[in-house]
C-alpha cells in the first residue's frame, strides 16, 4: 500500500525543520548553538509547586481511562510532593478542553473528580479552550461563556497572586475562535504583574499554542497571543490544544519569552510533516507537567508520565534567568543543534507474526538518540520493486515504559517481503536504516 502523502510527508519534515530554523532564528541563535543545558542543582528548594495540564475530554461515556488519569494529576503530584522538602502543591491548572463538548453534566463530572482529589492547599485554575464551546457554536457560543460562570469559574479570565508569583490565565472570545478582544486585557495584566516583580517570572496559560514557538504551534495556535506575549521576557507560558506529545523537546521553547506546550492527559499525539498527518501515539499515554520555583525564580519543570506514573528522565529542564532572552538555552537553534539521529542498538531484528485478527506485526527494538526518535519510516516490498505497505509510524516516545515497537500493517499474503525501517528524530535527522527479510506463513 503505497502513500503519496507519507512518502512526501518525510521531504516535507527534514525542509520544515529548516525553514523553521530561519523562521525562528533571531529568537533562536541568541543562545547560541551546542550549548550545554542547564541543570537542577542540588540544593534547589522549591517555595513554590504547581501543576499543569490540558486537554483531558471528560465526555460523560464509560472512558475510566480519561477519569483515570485526570483524577492521577492530583494524587500523583501529592505523592510526589510528601516526599520533597516542600510538601505543597499550590495549583493545579487545566489549560482548556477539560470538558468534550462543554455539557452541564461534562461540567458537573469535572467538579466532582476535582473536588474527590484536591486538596485545601491547592488552587484550581481554568481557561476555555475550544471545546467548551462546542455544543453552542452553531447557534450561540456565547452560551459557553454562561454555563462555565455558572458552574465553574464567575471569572472568565483571571490574574492571581501566589506566594508572590503572578498566574494570568486567559480564554477565547465569547465565539470560542479567536483571542483579539482579550490582547488588550493580557497586556494590561502582563504591565501589573511586570512592575510588580520585574526580576521573577510571570506564568501565563490559555488553550492555543502562541504562533511560531512550541511543537503544534503551526496549525494549532493563535497569533494575537504570540503578539502579546513577546513584549514579556519574563512569561512562562502553558497551552495545549494540539495534543501533540510534551516529550518531544520541540514542546519546549525559548526566544522572546518562554513556551511550554502541554500535550494532552487524555492521550499524546505527534504530527509527521508539520502541517498534517496528525497521528495518535502507540499505547496508552498522557502527561502533565510538575513546575517548581525558588525564591529567585528559577523554575524546573519535569514530565510526568499519567499512565505509568513516573517522571520521564529525559524531559527535565531548569530555566536560570528566565526574564534575560539572551541567556536563553532552549532556544530552537540550540534544542536542534544537540540532537543526533537515532540509532537501532546492535544486533536489532526485526520479526513478524499474525495476531489474533490475522493481521501481520512488525515487532523491532527502539531506536536511541541524544532527544530519543520521532518516528520510523517502515517499507514493505515483495520482489525487486512491489511496494506492499509504507507508512511513518510515531515511536513509543510518548511513555517511559517501552518493550519495543508492535507495528500492525495488515493481513499480507503468505511469502516473503524485504522490510526496511529508518529512524528520524524530532528534528528530522535519520539514522541507519534496519533492513531485514521476512517470512509471513
Amino acid at each position: 500500500m503505497f502513500s503519496f502523502m507519507n512518502c512526501i510527508g518525510q521531504l516535507l519534515s527534514g525542509f520544515l525543520t529548516i525553514v523553521f530554523t530561519a523562521l525562528f532564528s533571531l529568537s533562536s541563535l541568541l543562545g547560541g548553538i551546542k550549548q550545554e543545558l542547564p541543570k537542577t542543582p542540588e540544593d534547589f528548594t522549591p517555595v513554590l509547586r504547581f501543576v499543569v495540564c490540558s486537554d483531558v475530554h471528560l465526555d460523560c461515556t464509560n472512558d475510566q481511562n480519561r477519569e483515570t488519569k485526570f483524577q492521577a494529576v492530583f494524587t500523583d503530584s501529592y505523592k510526589y510532593a510528601a516526599k520533597s522538602s516542600y510538601k505543597k502543591v499550590d495549583a493545579v491548572i487545566v489549560a482548556g478542553d477539560f470538558a468534550n463538548r462543554g455539557r452541564d453534566e461534562e461540567y458537573i463530572r469535572f467538579n466532582e473528580l476535582v473536588n474527590k482529589n484536591i486538596k485545601p492547599e491547592t488552587q484550581l485554575l481554568t481557561c476555555l479552550g475550544n471545546h467548551e464551546f462546542i455544543s453552542y457554536r452553531d447557534y450561540d457560543a456565547t452560551i459557553a461563556y454562561e454555563r462555565y460562570k455558572a458552574l465553574i469559574n464567575e471569572n472568565i479570565d483571571t490574574h492571581v497572586v501566589i506566594n508572590g508569583y503572578h498566574f494570568i490565565g486567559v480564554s477565547y472570545d465569547d465565539n470560542g475562535k479567536t483571542f483579539k478582544g482579550k490582547t488588550e486585557w493580557l497586556d494590561a495584566q502582563l504591565k501589573e504583574a511586570s512592575k510588580d516583580t520585574p526580576d521573577k517570572p510571570i506564568f501565563v496559560y490559555q488553550h492555543p499554542h502562541p504562533t511560531a514557538t512550541v511543537y503544534g504551534s503551526i496549525n494549532w495556535s493563535d497569533v494575537d497571543i504570540r503578539a502579546v506575549l513577546t513584549k514579556y521576557p519574563q512569561v512562562i507560558d502553558f497551552s495545549g490544544h494540539s495534543h501533540y506529545t510534551s516529550t518531544d523537546p520541540r514542546c519546549v521553547w525559548q526566544g522572546s519569552f518562554t513556551a511550554i506546550g502541554t500535550g494532552s492527559t487524555c492521550a499524546l499525539m505527534s504530527n509527521l510533516n508539520y502541517f498534517g498527518h496528525d497521528e495518535d501515539a502507540p499505547g496508552d499515554s498522557g502527561a502533565c507537567w510538575i513546575v517548581e520555583v525558588d525564591a529567585d525564580g528559577n523554575t524546573r519543570l519535569q514530565l510526568w508520565d499519567l499512565a505509568n506514573h513516573q517522571f520521564f528522565e529525559k524531559n527535565e529542564y531548569y530555566f536560570v534567568n528566565s526574564t534575560k532572552p539572551t541567556v536563553h538555552k532552549y532556544t530552537w537553534g540550540n534544542m536542534k543543534s544537540l540532537d543526533t539521529a537515532p540509532q537501532f542498538p546492535e544486533g536489532a531484528t526485526i520479526t513478524a507474526k499474525r495476531n489474533a485478527e490475522g493481521n501481520v506485526v512488525l515487532s523491532f527494538p527502539d531506536a536511541t538518540a541524544y532527544w530519543g526518535a520521532e518516528n520510523y519510516k517502515i517499507s514493505v516490498t515483495k520482489g525487486l520493486v512491489k511496494d506492499v505497505w509504507s507508512q511513518t509510524v510515531v515511536s513509543n516516545y510518548v511513555r517511559t515504559v517501552s518493550d519495543g515497537m508492535n507495528v500492525d500493517i495488515g493481513n499480507l499474503e503468505a511469502g516473503t517481503y524485504t522490510v526496511r525501517i529508518k529512524p528520524y528524530s524530532p528534528y528530522a535527522k535519520g539514522g541507519k536504516t534496519l533492513k531485514a527479510t521476512i517470512t509471513v506463513e
